[in-house]
């Protein structure tokens, strides 16, 4: 199999999910590893978020004037 082949075996799935079993079978390892997260590891994902500290109401963040602002 060629290498960009390979490549993008890794990186597109249907392009993967079209590849016989023998083929699969002579593909060597994703680098990356694994790419699937637990349910307990995407409780703490916070994407996007700009907090930067925690507070009691729940997310402060740093405001221009230096302090902290909490939401």
């Amino acid at each position: 199999m060629k290498r960009e082949d390979i490549i993008r075996a890794w990186r597109d799935e249907d392009f993967f999910l079209s590849l016989s079993d023998e083929q699969r079978s002579f593909l060597p390892a994703n680098p990356v590893g694994a790419i699937e997260l637990s349910q307990e590891a995407l409780t703490t994902v916070a994407g996007g978020s700009t907090c930067t500290v925690s507070c009691c109401s729940g997310c402060c963040n740093s405001c221009s004037s230096g302090g902290l602002c909490c939401c």
